[in-house]
C-alpha cells in the first residue's frame, strides 16, 4: 500500500506497484488498468498523483492509452531486466556488456529461519545454503542480495567461489536444477540499518527498492528464496555486444 511515512513521492510508489504487477504477470498484456477514480479511492491519493504515475509508465512503454476506451497493459519492450526475468545479475550484465563485479559478504550453511522455511516449503531449522553478496556496476555498489537454497539440493555448494561464477549457472550445470519461473514482490522503502547505507554508499534518507523472490522448477518445487535491496538510482553505460 501507499506509505505516507517515507520520503518517497506517492506517484512513484504507485508507479512501482503497477510496474511490479506487470513484470510479475499479475497484469498481463491487453489487461485494462483500473480507472483513475478507482486508483484514487483505493489508495486515497489525488488525480494528479495517479496521472503522473500513469504518464510515466506510458512513456516507459508499460502502458498505452486508447481514446474513449481506457489505459491498457502493453507488451513489454524487448529489453529485459534482471529483476523482471529469471536471468541472474551476472548473466544480464554480461549480455549487455556492462562491467560488473561481486563481493561475497557471507557464504555458509545455516538453519532456516521461520520465514525462509515457509517460502521454501521446508521445516523450520532445516539446513539451507545462505549466500549474501554485494553487486557492483563498474565500481558503484548497486544491490545487496541475500539468497537461501535447501542444502539437500546442492551439497557442498558453500565451498564454491561466487565472486567469479554465476549462482544460477552453478545450480544448473553442477546440480541439474533448472529454474523455470518465479514470483517477485516489490516495495519501496528506506534503508533499515547502517550496514545497508555503508555497503550501498547512501544516506538513511536515500530510498531503496526491496524485492522478495521465490524461484521454482518446472515441477513447482521452490528452489531459492531471495531478498534484494537495490539503490534507488544508479546509471550504467550500455555497449553494443554484437550485430
Amino acid at each position: 500500500m501507499i506509505n505516507r511515512n517515507i520520503p518517497i513521492p506517492l506517484y512513484y510508489q504507485l508507479l512501482q506497484m503497477i510496474k511490479a504487477s506487470i513484470e510479475t504477470g499479475e497484469l498481463k498484456p491487453g489487461d485494462s488498468l483500473p480507472t483513475e477514480m478507482d486508483l484514487m479511492e483505493k489508495y486515497q491519493i489525488s488525480r494528479a498523483t495517479v496521472r503522473q504515475a500513469i504518464l510515466q509508465l506510458v512513456n516507459e512503454g508499460y502502458l498505452r492509452r486508447i481514446k474513449s476506451r481506457g489505459t491498457f497493459v502493453n507488451i513489454l519492450p524487448g529489453k529485459s531486466r534482471f529483476i523482471g526475468s529469471l536471468k541472474g545479475f551476472a548473466q544480464e550484465m554480461r549480455q549487455k556488456g556492462v562491467p560488473f563485479s561481486t563481493q561475497v559478504l557471507d557464504n555458509r550453511v545455516v538453519s532456516a529461519p521461520h520465514k525462509v522455511s515457509e517460502k521454501l516449503h521446508i521445516a523450520s531449522g532445516d539446513p539451507v545454503f545462505y549466500l549474501k553478496r554485494l553487486r557492483f556496476v563498474k565500481d558503484d555498489p548497486v544491490l545487496i542480495v541475500e539468497g537461501y537454497v535447501p542444502s539437500q539440493l546442492c551439497p557442498g555448494i558453500e565451498r564454491e567461489n561466487f565472486e567469479n561464477i554465476s549462482f544460477y549457472d552453478m545450480l544448473e550445470e553442477k546440480y541439474g536444477i533448472i529454474l523455470h519461473h518465479g514470483r517477485r514482490e516489490f516495495e519501496p522503502m528506506m534503508p533499515s540499518n547502517n550496514e545497508e547505507t555503508k555497503l550501498l554508499r547512501i544516506t538513511q534518507k536515500t530510498p531503496i527498492l526491496y524485492i522478495e523472490s521465490v524461484v521454482f522448477t518446472k515441477e513447482r518445487l521452490p528452489v531459492e528464496y531471495v531478498e534484494i535491496k537495490i539503490k534507488g538510482k544508479f546509471t550504467v553505460d550500455l555497449v553494443q555486444t554484437g550485430d
